[in-house]
C-alpha cells in the first residue's frame, strides 16, 4: 500500500503537536545517533555566512540552529513543510530564538515555486522517504539551486544484509505513523536528478546520507 499526501498530512499534524513522540521516533530511525546524522549532514552541505538554503521538509525546526549558525545574520533559511503542525512547532521554536531571518513556506514539495538558481544550498533530513512524489519535488529544488550548489539528502532505507529480515515488520510500523516507503528508491531518483553521488550509509544500511551538486548550465540531468 502507498500511502498519500493526505495521511502524511495528518500524521505530521499529530506529531508536531506531540513533540516528545516526534523526537523519540527520530531516535528510532537513528538508533540513537539523530544528533551526530544530523550534524554531518549539515557538514556536507556546508553553508557559508550570507547563504540562501533551503531546509526542505523542514518538521520542527531541528536543523534551524545549526543552518543559522553556519549562514549568520545575513544569510536566510527557507523552510518549507506541508503540515500545519510542523509549521507551527518550527515558528514557535524561531520565535522563542529570536530568529528572524527564517522564511517560512507551506506548501507540497512537488509545486515548489522558488526562483531559478536562488539557492546556495538545499537540505531534507528524512523527508524525501515520506514524501509522495519526490522526483517532481528534486526536479524543483534542482532549478532553483544555482551551478555548484549542493543537496544533501539525509533519509532512512530498508535494512540490508543480515538486518533485513527486521524489514517486514519496521517498514509497516513507520509507514503508518510517518508515511515513510521503504520500497521505493530515493537514491537512485537522486541519481536522476544530479548524476554522481557521494553516498555514505550508517547503522546497518537503513540510514544514508546522499550529496548532489547542481551541475553547471543544467537544473536537472
Amino acid at each position: 500500500m502507498v500511502l498519500d499526501l493526505s495521511f502524511g498530512k495528518r500524521c505530521y499534524d499529530f506529531l508536531g503537536s506531540h513533540r516528545h513522540l516526534y523526537r523519540s521516533i527520530r531516535w528510532g530511525v537513528c538508533l540513537g545517533r539523530e544528533d551526530y546524522l544530523q550534524a554531518r549532514a549539515i557538514s556536507k552541505l556546508a553553508p557559508d555566512p550570507g547563504d540562501t538554503v533551503l531546509d526542505l521538509a523542514c518538521g520542527t525546526g531541528v536543523n534551524f540552529p545549526d543552518l543559522l549558525a553556519r549562514v549568520g545574520p545575513s544569510g536566510r533559511v527557507i523552510a518549507v513543510d506541508y503540515s500545519d503542525g510542523m509549521l507551527e512547532a518550527a515558528r514557535a521554536k524561531a520565535r522563542n530564538n529570536g530568529w528572524r531571518n527564517v522564511e517560512f513556506i507551506q506548501t507540497d514539495a512537488t509545486i515548489l515555486d522558488l526562483p531559478r538558481e536562488s539557492l546556495d544550498g538545499a537540505l531534507c533530513t528524512f523527508g524525501l522517504s515520506a514524501m509522495p512524489g519526490e522526483r517532481e519535488a528534486l526536479e524543483r529544488v534542482a532549478r532553483a539551486l544555482k551551478p555548484g550548489a549542493g543537496f544533501v539528502s539525509l533519509d532512512a532505507k530498508a535494512f540490508t544484509g543480515q538486518a533485513r529480515v527486521l524489514n517486514p515488520v519496521l517498514g509497516p510500523v513507520f509507514k503508518y505513523t510517518t508515511n515513510w516507503n521503504y520500497h521505493k528508491n530515493v537514491v537512485e531518483s537522486l541519481r536522476e536528478i544530479f548524476g554522481e553521488l557521494d553516498v555514505e550509509e550508517y547503522n546497518g544500511g537503513c540510514n544514508y546520507l546522499a550529496v548532489g551538486v547542481r551541475r553547471s548550465g543544467s537544473s536537472s540531468r
